[in-house]
C-alpha cells in the first residue's frame, strides 16, 4: 500500500490548485490511472457517460435548500473587477419538514458545472452528469423545534457546493448549514439574472495569507448578520437557534473557520478539516471547543502550524486524522473524481496524492459521523462517546491529540 507523497507547503494554493494540477497533467497526455488503484467503476447513463452521485444523508429528518444573497454595503469589494459592495451567495441545507416531497436540487447549476469542467477538468467537451443533492429546493422548514446553525467556508478555488455530502448529512441530523460563497474566491457562482462570477486569482492573490483570512472571515460574519436579521427563504428565520452556532471550513476555510471563531463570539465551537492556519487567530488563545481534522497527507507546514496553535486551545480540543486520504478527501471529490475517472484520466500517482489510498465511501462516512457527533455536543448537549477515544467502529480515524 502507498500513501500519499509530501506535497508543497499548504498555502494559498487551495482546493482547486490541487485539483487543477491532476487537470493539467492529464491534458499533457498521462493516460488513464494504472490498473488496481482506487478509481472506483461508475454507473453510466443511457448513452454511456459517467453519473456521478453523492451519498444519501443518514438522519431522520428530509432535506431542504435554498440560497440566500448577502450583501455588505459597509465593505467596498477588493476583489469585484469594478467598485461595489461586496456580494455573496450562500447555500442553506436545512431540516425539511416531515413527509416534504419534489424534485431534488442540482449540485451546481448548468451554467456553474459547465465552468467547473472546462476551466479545472480540462475536458470541456466530454459527456459526463453531474450529481444531484438530496435535498429539495425551498422545500418548507422543519418548525418542531428551533435549530442550531453551522456555518461552512469552502477552500480557495472551490465553492459552497463541494460539502454537499457533509452538509446534508448535519442537516438531516437537526442543524440548519449555511454555506458561504466567497465570491471571487469561489471558482465560480452564479447570481440572479444568469450573472455568473469566476475566481480572479490575481486580485484574491494580491493580499497576503492573513489578509486573505480576515477577509473570508469578514464575509463569514457579513452571512450570519443576514441569518440573524433575516428575511430568510422558506421562513427559515421562524425555525433557527442563534444561540447555537458553529462553524466549519476545508483547507483555507479551515483557515477562514479559526478567524471566525477567534473573532466572533457568536460562533460556539469550530471545526478545521486539513486547513493551514493564518493571520491573528493561528497564536490566539482560544477556550471554545475546536476540532481539528488533517489528512494523511505528508504537510510539515500544516502540522507546524497545529503544533504552534495547540498549547493556545484551552478549552475543549480533539485532532484526529483520517488515515489513507488526501488533502481533497475532505470534500466532494473524493468521491466524484473516481466516479468520473474515466472521463479526467486522473495520473494514478495524483489520485493517490490528493485523494489518498483508502475507500472513498468510508472517508466521508467517518467524516460525516465525527462533524455531527462534535456538533451535536457542542451546539446541542448531546453527549457521545466518539469524540472520546478511538472505536473499532471507524478504523479510519486515528486520535493524534
Amino acid at each position: 500500500m502507498t500513501t500519499p507523497q509530501p506535497g508543497p507547503p499548504l498555502t494559498r494554493r487551495g482546493v482547486l490548485g490541487a485539483l487543477a494540477l491532476g487537470a493539467a497533467t492529464a491534458a499533457a497526455g498521462a493516460g488513464p490511472a494504472r490498473a488496481g488503484t482506487r478509481a472506483a467503476a461508475t454507473p453510466a447513463g443511457t448513452e454511456g457517460e459517467p453519473r456521478l452521485s453523492l451519498p444519501a444523508p443518514t438522519g431522520p429528518h428530509p432535506v431542504g435548500t435554498a440560497l440566500l444573497y448577502p450583501t455588505d454595503p459597509a465593505r467596498t469589494d477588493a476583489w469585484a473587477p469594478a467598485p461595489r459592495p461586496r456580494e455573496l451567495r450562500a447555500r442553506l441545507w436545512y431540516p425539511a419538514a416531515p413527509g416534504t416531497r419534489g424534485p431534488h436540487a442540482p449540485w451546481m447549476s448548468p451554467a456553474e458545472t459547465a465552468h467547473l469542467q472546462a476551466a479545472y477538468f480540462a475536458v470541456p467537451d466530454a459527456r459526463l452528469t453531474w450529481p444531484t443533492t438530496h435535498a429539495r429546493p425551498n422545500a418548507p422548514a422543519d418548525r418542531t423545534r428551533r435549530h442550531p446553525v453551522v456555518l461552512n467556508s469552502h477552500g480557495s478555488g472551490a465553492d459552497s457546493a463541494f460539502n454537499t455530502a457533509l452538509a446534508e448529512e448535519l442537516a438531516s441530523h437537526g442543524h440548519v448549514v449555511a454555506a458561504v460563497d466567497h465570491t471571487y474566491d469561489a471558482g465560480e457562482v452564479e447570481f440572479p439574472g444568469h450573472r455568473l462570477e469566476v475566481r480572479d486569482k490575481t486580485r484574491v492573490q494580491a493580499m497576503t495569507d492573513a489578509e486573505i483570512v480576515a477577509y473570508r472571515a469578514a464575509d463569514a460574519r457579513c452571512l450570519l448578520d443576514r441569518l440573524e436579521s433575516g428575511p430568510l427563504p422558506a421562513a427559515l428565520h421562524t425555525t433557527l437557534d442563534l444561540d447555537a452556532v458553529g462553524m466549519f471550513g476545508h483547507s483555507m476555510g479551515g483557515a477562514t473557520t479559526a478567524q471566525t471563531l477567534h473573532d466572533d463570539p457568536r460562533i460556539r465551537a469550530g471545526a478545521v478539516l486539513d486547513g493551514p492556519l493564518f493571520g491573528t487567530s493561528a497564536t490566539a488563545d482560544q477556550a471554545r471547543p475546536l476540532l481539528l481534522m488533517a489528512s494523511a497527507w505528508d504537510s510539515p507546514a500544516r502540522d507546524a502550524m497545529w503544533d504552534t496553535l495547540w498549547p493556545h486551545l484551552t478549552g475543549w480540543r480533539r485532532r484526529l486524522t483520517l488515515t489513507r486520504s488526501g488533502h481533497l478527501s475532505y470534500c466532494d471529490l473524493q468521491l466524484l473524481v473516481p466516479q468520473g475517472q474515466s472521463v479526467f484520466a486522473w495520473p494514478a500517482d495524483q489520485l493517490e496524492h490528493f485523494l489518498g489510498t483508502g475507500d472513498p465511501h468510508r472517508a466521508v462516512a467517518a467524516q460525516r459521523a465525527y462533524l455531527t457527533a462534535y456538533f451535536n455536543l457542542h451546539l446541542r448537549a448531546i453527549p457521545t462517546p466518539l469524540l472520546d477515544a478511538p472505536t473499532p467502529r471507524w478504523p479510519e480515524i486515528r486520535f493524534d491529540a
